[in-house]
């Protein structure tokens, strides 16, 4: 595998386990290790399709980096302490035998890098290989762990954003295969539910709060800022949360914001010792974008690193950009809007450029200025009330010292940190002491003003500054550059470059009068309605169903494929890896080891048909099939598994052939047809919601929006065509913003995913769909198939012509259309 397949890290441990999992997830059949179920869960995870609506859903590289080392590390090495996890791979890190004593795997993950989701993943993977495998090296059952109430609020959600409260986050997102839904019973209590599962599984949510022993006179502890007054019961619900997870056995510890757990006499780390002294730990999982102890090193457990600059580069989070001030003057005054009224200036005009813009969309953008101390707080937020579109929208958190919300405030900033990015919340600006700890983490901020430096004095990290505003607005478009600006105090610039550096992020600083480039708002116009596209709504189309799997037989499929006498035979080697060819098909079939005896012969070739087809759980089905065909129907001769008959079955080529007869055979009977029908519902271009676009648009009088979108030059370019040509009598760029027109069809590895062409016309001759392609994909002529097909269901249900139309880019440069009918 290149290297620029493999994750690069400086920490040891996590570069040397990225080397073996890239090389895990290849080689062989893939995955090699874990059970059908492991294997199952990766495949629907990071190989077939995914969709949330109209929008496509993909799990991000920074949780299968994570995910996949957490399955290398626990499942395929073994591996329950630290030492054996670094000796079996050969690296030599600091390990403190009296902390080591069961499995801790640390994930370094960017904030924003979702987190949250792998922790879901995490608890998907232990309950069905406990439930499907009876595997006890495996758990359904769960402590998952928050620093304080903001981030628990966050993880337990709300009637109207629900996570893990009532397990909604299983049901949100597509973290198990359909047909294992049913199987899912898990109860998810939180620190103030009754603590008495009723379900097969269990994932109990509290605050590490919880565990701390009161004493009979109720003194304070040093948490009491966070907490407020404790109620009365409190030692009754944390005396029934111990006495809950000391009747469990084997529990999985799952720590947010891991880094308040990073000394082992704290609170904390004495409840998991407690847990795995009694029920005991399966294993620990740590999670922070900031994962360092108190002397300020990174946790020597760290197994996968997914670095802010990555996540920048993938777009997952914002893109941080310095705002430049250059001669700022020294204003000395008491009143700390006085003395830092440039900064606060600049960042009041650079929110305005986004709410400008941004607000025709439906989005709120929100300045967030850290303060200095309270006393600054409550000045800067009197003066930026001063302004007429902040006036009683400028909300005040006061922290303490300590950068802990006071619990005064408390109550304020959770209900904050829940619906500051909602439109009914009246908020548009935040001003705190310090930059307000995990678990704020909202999507609006577009602008931070810090006014106190970043110094280490000030125990201030530019990560968790920035991470108050990393968050996208909006995850499921990409299509627009989201940025976050921060405006320049006068000892940032050093710090910030330097501290993001090591994060991998190629720092920006723009001047303060430079062109921030906003988002334009792409909309439907009311006086262009004339121009509407509307496509109708059909059911039916392909899907995916093991039902006829049973139906597979020798005897139906291709014979012979080769005469015996024709083939030379293989010279029998230990193993043999083919590089004569460059296709990747061929390439990983060659490299299936030679087998010198039959059984091991038909369990290869059977995983292989498995592997290609992408059904899983099926061997049993399969391998007898193989087995009957290879025998009585490959060759125009029966095999008795002689010598001579191993040696011819081992050419490449007779592999190769096998494997794709019954990956085709596989994909007839399992691929369902439907009869396309009309549901009587239909979409409707004009019913789009506004959104924001950074790419090419093209202003045309054709659309009902007020721009068109494009995604390259040729679509630029084809758009410009449809505008022209008189034939063409509206047009519209077919996207899930759009139109959100798919069509379903088989990719070449047997998936059912779904088709999203680039334009729907109405034309003269009637109605076409059309795919603009610079460069054509391994799947093109899957999707041209399935489109035509569509397209021909649609005409005779409706009655209106149907046309599907691919333009290639050489075929469009060469003959420099003028109309849409040159290209037919």
């Amino acid at each position: 595998m290149p290297d620029k397949d493999i994750a690069k890290s400086d920490l040891p441990l996590v570069q040397k386990i990225n080397e073996a999992v890239a090389a895990w997830r290849t080689q062989g059949q893939g995955y090699e290790g874990v059970s059908p179920t492991t294997k199952r869960l990766l495949e629907w995870w990071f190989i077939e399709e995914h969709r949330l609506g109209k929008n496509k859903f993909e799990f991000w590289e920074s949780q299968r980096r994570g995910v996949e080392a957490l399955i290398y590390c626990y499942e395929v090495l073994k591996t329950s302490s630290l030492y054996d996890l670094s000796k079996q791979l050969g690296v030599r890190i600091p390990i403190d035998p009296t902390n080591d004593n069961w499995a801790k795997y640390a994930f370094k993950m960017a904030t924003g890098s979702g987190k949250t989701m792998m922790m879901a993943m995490a608890i998907v993977w232990s309950y069905f290989n406990k439930f499907i495998e009876k595997s006890g090296k495996f758990t359904d059952k769960f402590v998952l762990i928050a620093p304080n109430l903001i981030v628990l609020d966050r993880l337990f959600g709300d009637s109207e954003k629900p996570e893990f409260s009532g397990g909604a986050i299983f049901d949100k997102f597509p973290f198990i295969p359909p047909e294992w839904r049913s199987n899912f019973q898990v109860d998810v209590i939180g620190p103030n539910d009754a603590f008495v599962p009723k379900q097969r599984g269990v994932v109990y949510l509290t605050n590490w709060q919880k565990f701390i022993e009161r004493s009979d006179g109720g003194a304070d502890n040093p948490v009491q800022d966070l907490l407020g007054h404790k109620p009365s019961d409190e030692m009754n619900t944390r005396e029934a949360l111990l006495a809950a997870l000391g009747k469990l056995e084997n529990i999985m510890v799952i720590n947010d914001e891991a880094h308040r757990v990073s000394s082992p006499d704290q609170v904390w780390a004495k409840a998991i010792e407690w847990m795995n002294n009694s029920p005991g730990v399966m294993c620990q999982l740590d999670f922070s974008a900031t994962p360092r102890n108190q002397q300020g090193n990174l946790f020597t457990h760290i197994i996968a690193e997914y670095r802010l600059g990555e996540a920048i580069q993938d777009e997952i989070v914002k893109r941080p950009k310095i705002v430049e001030i250059e001669d700022i003057p020294e204003i000395e005054s008491d009143n700390a809007s006085e003395t830092y009224r440039v900064q606060l200036d600049a960042g009041v005009g650079k929110w305005r450029s986004f709410e400008k813009e941004m607000s025709k969309a439906g989005k709120k953008p929100v300045l967030f200025v850290m303060a200095e101390s309270t006393k600054a707080a409550d000045q800067v937020a009197e003066y930026l009330d001063t302004f007429p579109e902040l006036s009683d929208k400028v909300l005040t958190i006061h922290t303490d010292r300590a950068g802990e919300i006071t619990k005064q405030e408390l109550g304020k900033a959770r209900k904050a940190a829940r619906e500051i990015d909602s439109d009914q919340n009246p908020y548009k600006a935040v001003v705190s002491v310090l930059m307000l700890t995990e678990g704020w983490d909202v999507k609006n901020v577009k602008v931070i003003v810090p006014l106190r430096p970043l110094t280490a004095a000030a125990h201030i990290l530019p990560e968790q500054t920035l991470g108050r505003g990393l968050r996208r607005m909006d995850l499921n478009h990409k299509n627009w550059i989201d940025e976050l600006l921060i405006i320049e105090h006068p000892q940032f610039h050093d710090i910030i470059e330097g501290a993001l550096s090591e994060e991998g992020v190629d720092v920006v600083f723009e001047p303060v009068d430079g062109t921030t480039p906003i988002p334009r708002t792409i909309r439907v116009e009311e006086n262009k309605k004339q121009y509407d596209i509307e496509i109708p709504v059909t059911s039916g189309g392909l899907m995916r169903s093991m039902k006829k799997l049973a139906d597979l037989k020798a005897i139906k499929l291709p014979s012979p494929l080769f005469r015996y006498k024709d083939l030379e035979p293989v010279e029998i080697k230990l193993t043999t890896r083919d590089m004569l060819t460059k296709q990747i098909e061929e390439r990983e079939v060659m490299a299936m080891p030679f087998a010198d005896r039959p059984e091991v012969y038909i369990a290869a070739i059977a995983n292989k048909v498995s592997k290609y087809a992408r059904i899983t759980a099926q061997f049993h089905q399969i391998a007898p099939v193989v087995q009957e065909y290879i025998t009585d129907y490959l060759f125009d001769k029966k095999l008795s598994y002689a010598p001579d008959d191993l040696k011819k079955l081992n050419n490449p080529a007779v592999r190769y052939r096998v494997i794709e007869v019954f990956v085709d055979a596989i994909n007839d009977l399992t691929v369902e047809s439907e009869d396309i029908d009309l549901t009587g519902a239909a979409l409707k271009a004009s019913e789009a919601k506004p959104f924001l676009w950074s790419r090419d648009v093209l202003e045309g009088e054709k659309t009902v929006f007020n721009l068109i979108p494009a995604d390259n030059n040729l679509e630029l370019d084809f758009a410009k065509l449809l505008e022209k040509d008189e034939a063409v009598k509206a047009f519209v760029k077919n996207m899930p913003q759009t139109l959100g027109l798919l069509i379903a069809y088989i990719d070449k590895d047997g998936f059912v995913r779904n088709y999203e062409p680039d334009f729907v016309a109405k034309h003269d001759d009637g109605m076409f769909i059309i795919e603009t392609k610079g460069r054509e994909d391994v799947d093109v002529q899957f999707k041209d198939k399935r489109a035509q097909v569509w397209a021909e269901a649609v005409t005779k249900l409706t009655r209106t012509p149907w046309k599907f139309v691919r333009v290639d880019q050489d075929k469009f440069t060469r003959m420099r259309p003028n109309t849409l009918s040159d290209l037919l």
